[in-house]
């Protein structure tokens, strides 16, 4: 078991929804924050952590944060090796750092998933531009 410090400064909803009554936010300065205590072993945990950075990086991407259709097959991604290589360096920050900030985690270490959203967008926007031709 260790202590963690999670942190964000743009996304305090998704972390109060996480936090659900179980932990106290504390907010100072604009960042909001919880103290969670987190065992890296457990699967549970660490895929909570990771749902809570994907739903971060949907949140950033402007097509997939207006549409619930879109947010639901950005899920089809998790049976994919980038799921399985985000899931893989999650676990790796997590053994070094005792903080995790939201924001600097998603746009740092979650390049692979953005650009895999961003090219799931583009193939569907040109998707509906052949149809809308036809």
């Amino acid at each position: 078991m260790k202590q963690l410090n999670i942190c964000t400064r743009n996304h305090s909803n998704l972390l109060k929804e996480f936090a659900r009554d179980t932990h106290k936010l504390h907010n100072r300065n604009g960042l909001t924050s919880i103290n969670y205590r987190i065992n890296i072993a457990d699967d549970f945990i660490v895929d909570g952590l990771l749902a809570l950075l994907i739903n971060t990086a949907l949140q950033e991407n402007p097509i997939f944060k207006h549409s619930p259709k879109l947010r639901d097959m950005a899920g089809d991604l998790r049976d994919t090796q980038v799921y399985v290589n985000l899931k893989r360096g999650l676990i790796r920050f997590l053994r070094a750092n005792n903080s995790l900030h939201l924001d600097g985690y998603v746009a740092f270490r979650m390049t692979e998933y953005r650009e895999k959203l961003d090219m799931m967008s583009y193939s569907l926007i040109k998707k509906m531009k052949l149809i809308h031709q036809d």
